[in-house]
């Protein structure tokens, strides 16, 4: 049985992985097994804890107490179902305006935060309506990743989940200059995304003013907006949940919108 073979293909893993690894290998106690190869593992240097269950394999010539594991692979085993998201999404697309040392992941039963060496790792549950429908992984892809496999959401889906959650996104300054250096979007994507993850006209109005600023930057029509418009009369909705003083209400989209956003007042120039 080759346990290095196993370390190879598993930079992060978990230690059900380990005894599932061992019972395919035919091993008759793969758990307890397990349990002691990762402790063998631990002492050795090989790998280290970073929470109990989770491990990361520590890379060749690095001092185990020193050995910062990819947190994209640390946060797409954090859970069953986890999706590096938000943020950290931005980040993995190569489009993130700042650097952040908070790891943001979305899933079914996300952990609690968790810092382990120079990042936090922050779990945001899935939107029950996605949880219900069974569509927590839409608008997900796999990608190969640092010798591993990360679980990452697509633009389209981070745009809105910043745009819904931007807590989670950064300041307003943060959520444009980064989604804006996306190449392209498909607008059909993301209206379907927004019926699964939410279907209230709140969320539309949200996204839909957002690709209204952008229209030109992703060659966005008229009819392709409409779909995102709220056909009934309603109350205004909030971009920011926060509480914003200084404010400006948008009469297309029925939207409240911090003057810092309608302004962009980032991009002048002092």
């Amino acid at each position: 049985m080759d346990h290095e073979k196993f370390l190879a293909v598993e930079p992060v893993f978990t230690g059900s992985e380990v005894a599932e690894f061992l019972a395919e290998c035919g091993v008759a106690h793969p758990v307890r097994e397990a349990r002691r190869l990762e402790e063998r593992w631990v002492r050795a240097g090989r790998v280290v804890v970073v929470r109990p269950g989770l491990f990361a394999v520590v890379a060749d010539g690095i001092d185990p107490a020193r050995f910062q594991p990819m947190p994209d692979l640390v946060s797409t085993k954090m859970a069953p179902d986890a999706v590096v998201s938000h943020h950290s999404a931005l980040d993995f697309w190569g489009i993130s305006y700042s650097m952040w040392f908070d790891a943001v992941y979305s899933a079914t039963h996300p952990q609690a935060p968790l810092a382990f060496r120079a990042m936090c790792y922050q779990g945001v549950r899935f939107p029950q309506r996605l949880i219900d429908s069974g569509n927590q992984h839409f608008g997900v892809v796999t990608r190969t990743y640092a010798d591993g496999v990360v679980r990452v959401t697509g633009m389209e889906r981070t745009l809105v989940d910043v745009l819904a959650d931007p807590d989670y996104g950064g300041s307003w300054d943060e959520i444009y200059q980064s989604v804006t250096r996306a190449d392209h979007i498909d607008v059909e994507a993301v209206a379907a995304y927004c019926q699964l993850r939410d279907g209230s006209p709140a969320l539309r109005a949200k996204v839909g003013f957002f690709l209204d600023q952008h229209r030109e930057l992703w060659g966005i029509g008229n009819c392709e907006l409409d779909q995102f418009r709220r056909q009934d009369p309603a109350p205004a909705v909030h971009l920011d949940p926060a509480p914003i003083e200084l404010t400006h209400y948008v009469e297309e989209w029925n939207l409240v919108v911090p003057v810092e956003v309608i302004e962009r007042q980032w991009e002048l120039v002092f």
